[in-house]
């Protein structure tokens, strides 16, 4: 089937993204809302120890910071920071995609890269952040929407990679057998992750498919802090390309930092939160550095930073997102801290430009089927034979994601309609009593 040939007037943009330009950091905070543990303990009827001054949380986005309060409900210390924007208990992740993350996608059409990344201690609602559940929608799924609603238009290919940062080790989570990756540079400078495996994708439900199958291999754990603890850092990269450019979207949920002292974690999970802790304290160390200028940035430090160099006083784009317990003053003032620090860090937007003609384009349909079928998925191969064009034409164009009724996880029966994965539920409306946190 013939591949579509995009045109450069066929890309989604309404405004062109100079070249050559420089952006900060954005900084966003998320407040997530109580959980029934904490509204059924002494935080009954308290007040989430964070909020922005009067007047301040509704600011567009004009350049306008806003002054983000911290208060110990206790001792009635105050801390005030400097941060972009606010999203209180009320927000829902919807208004967080539109106000923050949708206008980074029509870039990534024209060859450039963003990076958006959830930060904050464990349980502060990163992965709820990311993925969210059928009622109310992840950032992840969002955007996946909206790229594939673009593509429609433009004709552009589109490929994901999942993978994961365990014990500062890469792993590929889109193979049914672990397979480390290796993190190099190449010749430009630009990191590479050598060996991580790319899967097309058409459709909303390919997606799903495939996300799933990621999100059951990835470590999780119950800690005492957390019933479903990440024990790893997830990294989803989604590329775009048409040809003469490929620019890439990566979604990042980071593992949160833990007081072994209040988790009791030990043996292994003593090694995980030892290694999640070195590689967020790495994270600090880099962004400290930026914020003063030396002359040597220490990315070496831990693979996440190195993941992170090309985003933070890189080429790419980069929304942080700081998630908060609304209980935890301690860890509050630790996660705004260091978000107030990275506003200050300035990163080189460019285009990934790629020397190529339609001629040589891969074949992205028998790429699909190759894949699909070394994994014996008859069932979306006879799909995929039943469509007509390479982009399904029941790509949702807007936020409303609805699953197919037909389509299983390739990874093990334990996937059930994309719902419990390890003790997680992925996108499902009927469990939002406790969402995920972490």
């Amino acid at each position: 089937m013939a591949t579509p040939t995009p045109t450069p007037r066929s890309r989604p943009s309404s405004k062109l993204i100079p070249t050559n330009t420089t952006t900060q950091v954005r900084v966003v905070v998320r407040v997530r809302p109580f959980l029934p543990s904490e509204v059924e303990s002494e935080c009954k009827g308290s007040a989430p120890c964070v909020s922005v001054v009067d007047g301040e949380a509704d600011h567009p986005l004009s350049g306008q910071e806003i002054t983000v309060r911290i208060k110990d409900q206790l001792s009635s210390r105050k801390e005030c920071y400097k941060l972009d924007s606010f999203f209180g208990q009320g927000d829902d992740l919807a208004k967080i995609f539109h106000r923050e993350v949708s206008s980074l996608i029509p870039g990534t059409f024209q060859g450039f890269n963003a990076t958006i990344f959830t930060y904050g201690a464990t349980g502060s609602g990163k992965t709820y952040t990311m993925q969210g559940t059928d009622e109310q929608p992840g950032l992840i799924p969002l955007a996946m929407t909206k790229i594939l609603s673009l593509c429609e238009n433009s004709g552009s290919l589109i490929e994901v990679a999942y993978y994961e940062i365990y014990l500062d080790r890469c792993y590929d989570l889109l193979e049914p057998k672990a397979q480390e990756i290796t993190v190099m540079e190449d010749k430009d400078g630009q990191v590479q992750m050598k060996g991580l495996s790319r899967v097309p994708l058409r459709s909303m439900s390919e997606f799903f498919e495939v996300f799933a199958s990621g999100v059951q291999r990835r470590k999780t754990a119950h800690t005492g802090l957390n019933d479903v603890s990440s024990r790893s850092h997830g990294v989803l990269s989604i590329f775009v390309s048409d040809g003469a450019a490929t620019g890439k979207l990566n979604l990042i949920d980071l593992a949160g930092n833990e007081d072994n002292r209040r988790t009791g974690n030990e043996g292994v999970r003593l090694l995980e939160s030892s290694k999640i802790n070195q590689s967020l304290f790495a994270l600090s160390n880099v962004i400290y550095a930026l914020n003063n200028n030396w002359p040597r940035i220490p990315y070496r430090e831990s693979k996440l930073t190195r993941i992170l160099q090309d985003s933070l006083g890189g080429t790419s784009r980069a929304l942080m997102i700081a998630c908060l317990n609304p209980v935890s003053y301690q860890e509050a003032v630790h996660t705004v801290s260091l978000a107030a620090r990275s506003r200050h860090i300035t990163n080189y937007v460019g285009v990934d430009a790629k020397q190529g003609t339609p001629k040589v384009r891969v074949d992205m349909e028998a790429k699909l089927r190759e894949w699909l079928e070394s994994r014996g998925k008859t069932k979306s191969i006879q799909r995929m034979d039943d469509l007509h064009s390479p982009f399904s034409s029941k790509t949702p164009s807007s936020t409303s994601i609805k699953r197919p009724d037909s389509v299983r996880s390739s990874a093990k029966a334990m996937i059930k309609d994309y719902g419990i994965t390890k003790g997680r539920r992925l996108f499902d409306s009927k469990v939002p009593a406790v969402p995920p946190q972490q």
